[in-house]
């Protein structure tokens, strides 16, 4: 019998191409796993168990982001954060902090289906994503270790720079993943006859 669950990538019918000129690199990072945490950060039992499970505290400055082994945690409020996992393994992260957080406040949802990461390398990154973003993206403002939620060419979106400083790994929702890709695309036109 033929396997009737396969995951797909929101963007598999959409040909991603090659940079052309000087346009940046778009590509999608598929698969990665997604988990919406909330807690109280001044809780130490939910600090401890977090930290147990993850190898970092969450962190509390605002737009801000910490990187741990595999993991990756987005601050998004005073007590919520984004975690992202490899590919896979957010049914076991996900596990694992339910058990570390048992008769804690806390919540630990897994919103991998919903959400996918879109890259953009090179030089003219910032360019084409100030071309409909409100954020101010000079690296003297925002440095890898930051992440912000904002918007693209009307779709939300949390964005961070690379820890290369050359790009951006922008997090949006499923559903806005075609049309972001293809707005970018267009968008990156103007880079090409540059």
């Amino acid at each position: 019998m033929a396997d009737l669950f396969q995951l797909q990538s929101p963007l598999v019918n959409i040909e991603m191409g090659e940079a052309k000129g000087n346009a940046p690199e778009i590509r999608e990072i598929t698969f990665l796993g997604y988990l919406n945490l909330r807690g109280k950060p001044g809780n130490t039992a939910f600090l401890a168990a977090v930290i147990k499970v993850l190898g970092a505290e969450p962190p509390i400055e605002p737009n801000t982001m910490v990187e741990s082994g595999d993991y990756r945690i987005y601050w998004l409020g005073p007590d919520e954060w984004l975690v992202i996992t490899p590919t896979g393994q957010q049914g076991q992260v996900q596990a694992k902090l339910l058990e570390a957080l048992d008769g804690v406040f806390s919540s630990v949802v897994d919103n991998s289906s919903g959400l996918t990461l879109l890259e953009i390398n090179g030089k003219n990154a910032a360019a084409l994503i100030a071309t409909d973003c409100p954020l101010d993206l000079h690296p003297g403002k925002f440095k890898p270790g930051q992440c912000a939620q904002t918007r693209l060419a009307k779709a939300g979106m949390t964005i961070a720079p690379l820890r290369n400083g050359e790009g951006f790994e922008v997090i949006i929702r499923r559903s806005f993943a075609d049309y972001l890709l293809l707005w970018m695309q267009d968008a990156a036109v103007a880079f090409e006859l540059a």
